[in-house]
């Protein structure tokens, strides 16, 4: 049974990711061909994909968690499988891309590895609600999760809309702004 301090998260949750939903569909309405067609990039249908299964993982646990009888029983393990399912499926995309062009498998490792962590938390909170249905601690376990989850799908969706070099951690951590930090000191240690 789901906790009633609960149900509100859930309830404004449900909302917030069918908005999310509808936003990201406008946003590949826009440019159709750039990000999920067959002339499109590996990593843009990767992006849209990852974001796409996080949203609508959201959505359909946050929208049976509304529900006080629900205790969501078995919907977080089959929505952690598919969501587990995806990745692999990006993963195969990657590196089946990677011979031909080496930046795709690169830049997927952050989005195969968020996903896989976040979706097998979400597997192993789902068997605990199966297993002890009646201890409401794993549906908040699961509940924190879920920002987890939207966390990722914003991410990736953020990416998709063409924010890939922005931000610090990318900055800190992309292989290109080190080789271009390497540069950098090269050419100021060159006496004139």
């Amino acid at each position: 049974m789901v906790p009633e301090g609960l149900r509100e998260f859930f309830t404004a949750s449900t909302g917030a990711s069918a908005t999310l939903l509808g936003l990201l569909f406008i946003a590949i309405a826009v440019e159709p061909k750039s990000i999920v067609g067959e002339q499109s990039q590996v990593e843009s249908r990767s992006r849209a994909s990852s974001a796409y299964t996080a949203l609508l993982n959201t959505f359909f646990i946050s929208l049976l968690g509304t529900i006080p009888t629900s205790g969501l029983r078995y919907l977080p393990l089959i929505l952690a499988a598919v969501g587990l399912t995806n990745t692999l499926g990006i993963g195969v995309n990657l590196w089946r891309e990677f011979p031909r062009r080496r930046s795709a498998l690169s830049s997927g490792v952050g989005l195969l590895l968020g996903s896989t962590v976040v979706y097998a938390l979400e597997l192993w909170y789902g068997w605990q609600i199966v297993r002890d249905p009646g201890n409401p601690a794993h549906i908040y376990a699961l509940a924190y999760l879920l920002v987890a989850v939207y966390a990722l799908a914003l991410g990736r969706a953020w990416e998709l809309l063409g924010a890939r070099e922005q931000g610090w951690l990318r900055t800190l951590f992309s292989m290109r702004s080190m080789d271009e930090g390497r540069k950098e000191n090269r050419v100021g240690d060159d006496p004139e």
